[in-house]
């Protein structure tokens, strides 16, 4: 009960990723796991996912934080299209085509 939120999904996180050590998944699903968390445990979490991403690893990660999203090697937007029935409509945009365009140059 002493821990703050963003303790308590770190600590999930750990748990997480450890029992997938263990017993990988063949891929997760992480619904705003960054809700909770500074940018300097956002972007640990992050790079340790992208990391992990090049070795039996697959995630899909939604975000709302930049921190995390430019990270990420491919986008994918959702939106309402307005008309007689509300749709929805997909964009996707792959980050791997743009190696050089690093949002934060003080990081590799």
């Amino acid at each position: 009960d002493n821990l703050s939120g963003g303790e308590k999904t770190v600590a999930a996180l750990a748990l997480l990723f450890a029992i997938h050590s263990y017993k990988p998944a063949p891929f997760f699903v992480l619904d705003e796991i960054d809700a909770a968390l500074d940018n300097t445990n956002i972007g640990k979490v992050a790079n340790y996912i992208k990391e992990q991403s090049t070795c039996n690893f697959q995630a899909i990660v939604i975000s709302l934080k930049e921190e995390f999203y430019t990270k990420a090697e491919s986008l994918i937007g959702v939106y309402p299209e307005q008309g007689d029935c509300v749709i929805s409509k997909v964009l996707t945009f792959d980050l791997t085509k743009y190696p050089d365009a690093n949002p934060n140059p003080n990081e590799q």
